[in-house]
């Protein structure tokens, strides 16, 4: 009989020992995850995707065209008459004409385009009244 009280007492300790865990580990619980529930609300994701948004919109009408500085670009112009750009996005034959037109006040002659591989490689021929290496020379290319 000594031995069964002995193990009732044990038994409730234990129990009480594992009732005190369980509040000990709830308690702290519950407020780590209010914290984190408060910083996510105080995070304002929405305020930044329409700036975003509107950068973007407003470079979508500009063309986006970068000269080559190679030595078979400089050959193009010295021999030809030829200026390299590279573009960043889908651009037709129109659109770099007008684009050249309006930023060099230099009307081409004969447009080509080349796409390898992810790139697109535009090659404009100029008028002989115009020499390409003026316009080079102003672009810092030579």
């Amino acid at each position: 009989m000594a031995e069964k009280k002995e193990t009732k007492k044990v038994e409730k300790k234990v129990s009480e020992k594992k009732n005190e865990k369980k509040k000990a580990v709830e308690k702290p619980a519950k407020p780590v995850k209010e914290k984190k529930v408060e910083k996510k609300a105080t995070v304002k994701k929405t305020e930044e995707k329409p700036v975003v948004k509107e950068a973007v919109e407003v470079n979508k009408n500009v063309l986006q065209m970068v000269p080559l500085i190679t030595e078979k670009a400089v050959m193009l112009i010295e021999s030809q008459n030829v200026l390299t750009f590279k573009l960043f996005r889908n651009a037709t034959k129109k659109e770099i004409k007008r684009e050249i037109e309006e930023i060099f006040e230099v009307k081409p002659v004969k447009i080509r385009v080349n796409n390898r591989g992810s790139n697109k490689y535009a090659y404009v021929k100029l008028n002989p009244k115009d020499p390409a290496i003026d316009i080079a020379t102003k672009l810092g290319m030579i």
